[in-house]
Formats: structure tokens, C-alpha cells, sequence
């Protein structure tokens, strides 16, 4: 498997430090679908159809998701579309980060999403593709692999200079 590992891909963020809004984790989850079966005893549901999870600034949108929530109260997600699609707002930021992929794995207690086949991150014009990519919430930091013989794709962007600061 070819694999680059991109820690804290810090080309791909220039900017000054950003995480994922951090007070996104303490919101109440909403999950809006055309069908869901919640299982009290086993704190797990499994929605279909045009499924929307919001918390906080953070939105996921795909065809059917599973989520449990363990004992500590961590959340933890696994979905599948065509696509998922992801999107959260940066902490000491403008910026949005963005993805897809046609599945995805979400882990609460790590703050680890795992976004697999197909997948695409964007924060504003800079854009990272492979066929997994893991992003750490809480480090800020990715991984991006490809399947065998493919190859990871990152775009960087030259951000925009400042007129005054050019002179």
C-alpha cells in the first residue's frame, strides 16, 4: 500500500493553529432520517435515508449511519453514502474543513474520523484525496493512503498577500 504520512500535514495548513470546534464534542448529537431503530439496552441506533447528524457546527450527511454511545458517554459513528459528506467549523478560524468519501468511521473518544473510498478533505482551497484518509480532531494532524499502486493527491494553495504587506 502506498502511503504517505503527512503529520501535521502543515503545509496543508498554514494558517495559524485550528481544531475542529472543540465545544462541538460537549452539543447534543440530532440525527434527522427517513428511519431509524434505537436500541436502548445497547446504546446503539441505525438510521437510513437521507441521514443529517448535526452537533454543534459539526454536520454529516449520508445514506445510513450507525452510532453508539459507550458508557463515559463517547460517541462513536460508522455511515455509508453516495457520498458522506462532512462538514465542521475550525476553532480560531474562518475556515471550514470539508469532506467526502463513501464511508466513514467515527470515533468521539479519540475525536478520529476515518473517511474511506473516494475521499476528499478541503480547508478553503487547499485539498488533500486518497482512499483513506484519518484526521485526528484533537491533533489537527492527517494520514492519507491510497490502495495499492495509487497515489495520494495534496493541492496547496499560495494564500493571498496582503497589498500593503507586498510594499
Amino acid at each position: 500500500m502506498s502511503r504517505l504520512h503527512v503529520l501535521p500535514l502543515a503545509a496543508f495548513l498554514l494558517a495559524s493553529p485550528a481544531f475542529a470546534e472543540k465545544a462541538d464534542r460537549d452539543k447534543p448529537m440530532n440525527i434527522v432520517a427517513d428511519h431509524c431503530l434505537a436500541e436502548q439496552k445497547t446504546q446503539t441506533s441505525t438510521c437510513t435515508g437521507n441521514v443529517i447528524v448535526t452537533q454543534g457546527t459539526m454536520r454529516i450527511q449520508g445514506d445510513k449511519l450507525v452510532t453508539r454511545q459507550d458508557d463515559d458517554g463517547n460517541q462513536f459513528g460508522q455511515g455509508a453514502g453516495r457520498p458522506v459528506k462532512f462538514r465542521t467549523k475550525l476553532d480560531n478560524s474562518p475556515d471550514w474543513l470539508e469532506g467526502e468519501a463513501l464511508r466513514f468511521d467515527y470515533n468521539g473518544k479519540t475525536g478520529v474520523l476515518k473517511l474511506m473510498d473516494k475521499a476528499w478533505v478541503r480547508r478553503a482551497q487547499d485539498t488533500v484525496t486518497g482512499d483513506v484518509i484519518t484526521y485526528d480532531m484533537s491533533t489537527e494532524q492527517y494520514q492519507v493512503d491510497s490502495a495499492q499502486g495509487g497515489r495520494v493527491n495534496i493541492t496547496i494553495t499560495p494564500k493571498k498577500k496582503n497589498a500593503s504587506a507586498a510594499q
